[in-house]
């Protein structure tokens, strides 16, 4: 399998590898997510509607045991000013009722009877003795009148909720605690002076009157205002039938769940309940607790979308980490796969480098060692054994010290010393082999040179491969030469290395100092890519600097900048 297809092969099973998982997650987080949302809305729904039945439950209890203690309370206290039989002395004795000092109950609005001859009236109030109220009540009951009559008189007739729970009772008195009882104002009156007592009607209390009391049981009663819960019960009476009973205030029932409600609880009769609202009933009271569920699921909603929200950063920044771990992944792949590359070039260009001097070697040993070729040309046949030689020691040199860069080993002690002198020696040893393989080397070297920090095998070495890059690169040129410059800097020493071969193009100029990078085409000079990337690294571990000088026309000129010691 090709490099390129095993790339590909990799790109595809790692795409699968995260794209197929990071799908599965979305789905499944997405509908986990939709569903705590939808979850929240019920829990909320649910746990509101619960609510609304506990409040229920409480309420029928209290209105049941509110029931339970008004139907112990006797007739005559519907009255507001009225006769105690069990209290009051033999003799003419009325008080006001206990209930003209206004109901004690928070849910209680108002207690009420219509007596026998068809009027209402209020214990807190009297129709024919307004001075026992305050002109506010007065007035407002007057306005009531005709509404509560008109009510009481519609649930006679049937309408209304069911019995209550509680059952009648029958009340003996005798006849004068009656009489007294049915007089009481007309005995009030006759005692302030407001009227006569009619004693005609008056009798010595001889016989007893039974007074039958009905269960209270629930209604509900419309007045202008709106509907009211009210528990009424029957009073048999000599003189006929009335109508007793207390109303119940929605608004008080409201204000007294509205502490422990989460949301504004509404206390109406069922047909008038509202279609769209959560509602419990209220016992057999024919009323129920309603709520809007509306703020609760828009906040639950809210909360749901929060956590969508959640879930889809989690996702992005774990698919992001997922997408860079791949990417990561692919560029480790995509690196082995070009150090592989690498290493096939390099051990393609070794063999090369290695079998061409090689085999000069071996030919030209051959011919000194047998006597062959011409005897005048010995010494040229034992100088081009010694460059090759050379070349060879100059590639050995080269892949020891990228053995040490790749292991981090130090490749240089500098030391300070006469940088012109140590070029002068550099070159004097590398001038036979190149002067052999057809390049004029010169040097110029300026008259005073400061003290230099320098490797002096660094150096040389340095030397070595630029002036090999530049025997290699000109061999087609006419002329061929190379020129060596040494001169003093503000900083220190610059040395130029310079020749006339056909340059560096600018597309190569990013991947000079690359290992195992080498200009493209198929003209250019065989080389293991090594020589300027360990030069590089060779001037820097001595504190300086290799560059490529950017100058004009044909040539390529590398400047190598070292410290003054």
């Amino acid at each position: 399998m090709t490099p390129s297809r095993r790339t590909t092969v990799a790109a595809v099973a790692l795409a699968v590898a995260v794209v197929l998982p990071t799908s599965a997650w979305y789905l499944t987080g997405s509908a986990d997510a939709a569903s705590r949302a939808r979850l929240l809305e019920d829990t909320a729904v649910a746990g509101l509607q619960s609510e609304l039945h506990r409040d229920a439950d409480r309420l029928a209890i209290r209105l049941e045991r509110l029931l339970a203690i008004e139907s112990e309370r006797p007739f005559f206290h519907y009255q507001s000013i009225t006769h105690d039989p069990g209290g009051a002395a033999e003799g003419l004795a009325v008080a006001p009722s206990p209930l003209a000092r206004g109901v004690s109950d928070p849910l209680v609005w108002a207690h009420f009877q219509l007596d026998e001859a068809g009027l209402v009236s209020l214990p807190t109030v009297n129709e024919r003795f307004p001075e026992l109220s305050s002109g506010e009540s007065f007035a407002r009951f007057c306005s009531l009148l005709a509404d509560l009559q008109n009510a009481m008189v519609m649930d006679l007739d049937g309408n209304g909720g069911g019995p209550g729970g509680n059952g009648g009772q029958v009340v003996v008195l005798r006849r004068g605690e009656w009489e007294q009882i049915r007089d009481a104002d007309q005995v009030y009156a006759a005692i302030t002076g407001r009227g006569e007592r009619p004693a005609d009607r008056r009798s010595n209390g001889a016989g007893e009157v039974v007074i039958r009391v009905g269960a209270l049981a629930w209604h509900t009663m419309v007045f202008g205002s709106g509907p009211t819960l009210a528990a009424l019960r029957e009073v048999d009476t000599p003189l006929g039938i009335r109508l007793q009973g207390f109303a119940v205030a929605p608004s008080g029932v409201e204000q007294w769940l509205g502490g422990d409600a989460r949301v504004e609880v509404a206390f109406t009769p069922a047909e008038l309940l509202p279609p769209d609202r959560l509602s419990s009933p209220v016992a057999d009271t024919g009323w129920w607790l309603s709520a809007d569920v509306g703020p609760l699921v828009e906040r639950a909603r809210a909360e749901g979308r929060a956590a969508v929200a959640q879930f889809r950063r989690v996702f992005a920044l774990g698919a992001a980490a997922a997408l860079l771990s791949a990417l990561a992944v692919m560029a480790v792949v995509v690196q082995t796969e070009r150090l592989a590359r690498q290493r096939g070039r390099f051990a393609a260009a070794a063999a090369h480098e290695l079998k061409t001097p090689l085999a000069s070697l071996r030919l030209h040993s051959e011919m000194l060692s047998e006597g062959l070729g011409r005897p005048d040309r010995a010494a040229e046949y034992a100088a081009r054994v010694a460059a090759e030689s050379g070349r060879l020691g100059r590639v050995v040199a080269n892949m020891l010290d990228l053995a040490r860069l790749e292991r981090g080993a130090q490749i240089a002690d500098p030391r300070p010393g006469d940088i012109g002198a140590a070029v002068r020696l550099c070159l004097e040893r590398l001038r036979p082999s190149l002067t052999g393989a057809g390049l004029e080397l010169d040097l110029s070297v300026d008259g005073e040179l400061p003290t230099t920090l320098f490797d002096p095998d660094a150096l040389c070495q340095i030397l070595d491969n630029l002036l090999d890059n530049a025997e290699k690169y000109t061999r087609d040129r006419p002329g061929r030469g190379a020129e060596v410059s040494v001169r003093a800097t503000g900083d220190g020493v610059e040395i130029a290395v310079a020749d006339n071969g056909p340059g560096i193009a600018a597309a190569a100029r990013r991947i000079l100092f690359e290992p195992f990078r080498r200009p493209a085409g198929d003209d250019a000079p065989a080389g293991l890519g090594l020589g300027l990337a360990l030069a590089r690294s060779l001037a820097r571990a001595q504190g300086g600097e290799l560059e490529l000088a950017d100058g004009s026309g044909e040539g390529a000129r590398f400047v190598l900048t070292l410290h003054r010691g």
